[in-house]
């Protein structure tokens, strides 16, 4: 299960921001690997990417991804950070089917990452 740590990453070198939030350990670890990274340009989590989707009960919803990342080759991911436990559940699938939709019809990739 992810640890609900809330904090503030100071700092970033890849962010247009002079900080970032995280809503949990992953966030923060996925941060920090995406600064390591020397295939990464740039990344943020306060973008304005929002990708609608359609629970169990019909209901139509919204979500906003963890990452928008920018790789140097020239690639752009959206990245959704995950607790392994939590992968194959019901909601995470119907938020991948239409992430990867919205990312297809933009020629951007998905990904989820689970730092296992």
């Amino acid at each position: 299960m992810a640890i609900s740590k809330r904090g503030i990453y100071e700092n970033p070198t890849k962010s247009p921001w002079s900080y970032e939030r995280y809503e949990s350990d992953l966030e923060r670890r996925m941060m920090e690997r995406l600064e390591r990274d020397p295939t990464v340009a740039k990344w943020m989590k306060r973008h304005d990417v929002t990708i609608h989707w359609v629970d169990r009960q019909g209901r139509m919803r919204r979500y906003k991804p963890d990452f928008l990342v920018e790789y140097t080759d020239g690639r752009i991911a959206v990245i959704e950070v995950k607790d392994p436990s939590r992968v194959d559940s019901d909601d995470v699938q119907r938020k991948r089917s239409a992430a990867e939709l919205w990312c297809k019809k933009r020629g951007i990739e998905y990904q989820i990452a689970t730092l296992g």
